[in-house]
């Protein structure tokens, strides 16, 4: 499933447009059965959606889209391929004259559908053999691309003395609150009191995040430090946009075994000056 035209693929990756509201625009997907045997598709648009993981996933095909996927009117709905063949089916996308401006994704989906007059024998499982061409299309105007950091935390148990390192797990949610799509990267880091002990991750570039969608981030701080108390300073950017968001979170991180023993020793000296002092007065 791919772009084409009056000559065929001609090497776009994805279907990409700026459109004005209530703008019509025709192009051409094609499709080829790289098979050994014929196969029957459905065709059909649908919305793209973020999974919890940041994925690009689409809708089932039994939800109807209520984006861009039903601006969608394709010239088949059905196909039937001979292998290795391609056929190229003509459609048309027509933007609303109520449409917000910023982006607007889903895809053009081939779903294989299986012959009634071939059953498979025995205990079958629900398969979906689908393939789609992305669609990206920007509804121009002024846009407002925004990101948010929610879920923010840290999960530490202090080791017992000061010089021993415990891992610290940070997790977070990142979310595209504005209305174009963003690829942003997070910086991580953490630090004891006044700095000691920082670590900082490698940068983490974040997966395409579409209007709205959110991405749950989970990472591994290896041999921190409880130097009284522990930082988290996460910043997330979009170079393209100018767009930030940062986020920090401080809690305790106390040496049980070390202020024990300085307790202790704290105690046994007063305890000394004590005695020492009703022996002089003696």
């Amino acid at each position: 499933m791919q772009p084409s035209g009056p000559t065929g693929p001609g090497g776009r990756d994805h279907f990409v447009y700026t459109l004005k509201v209530g703008e019509v625009y025709q192009d051409t997907v094609a499709i080829s059965n790289l098979g050994s045997e014929t196969a029957t598709f459905a065709i059909y648009a649908t919305d793209a959606q973020n999974t919890s993981d940041g994925s690009f996933s689409l809708m089932r095909e039994e939800e109807s889209p209520t984006d861009v996927g039903s601006w969608v009117e394709l010239g088949a709905t059905q196909w039937t391929v001979e292998p290795g063949t391609r056929v190229d089916i003509p459609f048309a996308v027509t933007v609303p004259a109520d449409v917000a401006p910023g982006d607007h994704v889903g895809a053009i989906v081939a779903q294989k559908i299986d012959d009634p007059d071939n059953p498979n024998d025995g205990i079958g499982f629900d398969v979906r053999v689908r393939v789609g061409a992305r669609l990206y299309v920007r509804v121009d105007g002024p846009v407002n691309p925004s990101l948010a950091i929610d879920d923010f935390a840290v999960s530490y148990s202090a080791p017992g003395t000061p010089f021993s390192g415990a891992d610290a797990r940070v997790t977070y949610t990142i979310t595209n609150t504005g209305d174009i799509r963003l690829s942003p990267v997070a910086k991580l880091g953490i630090s004891g009191a006044f700095g000691l002990g920082e670590e900082r991750l490698p940068d983490r570039q974040i997966p395409e995040l579409l209007p709205g969608g959110s991405v749950e981030i989970s990472e591994i701080v290896h041999d921190v430090k409880p130097y009284i108390r522990i930082t988290a300073d996460l910043d997330i950017s979009s170079a393209e946009t100018a767009v930030s968001a940062n986020s920090s979170l401080t809690q305790w991180a106390i040496p049980v075994l070390a202020v024990g023993a300085l307790v202790l020793i704290v105690v046994g000296f007063l305890g000394w000056r004590i005695v020492r002092r009703r022996r002089a007065s003696v």
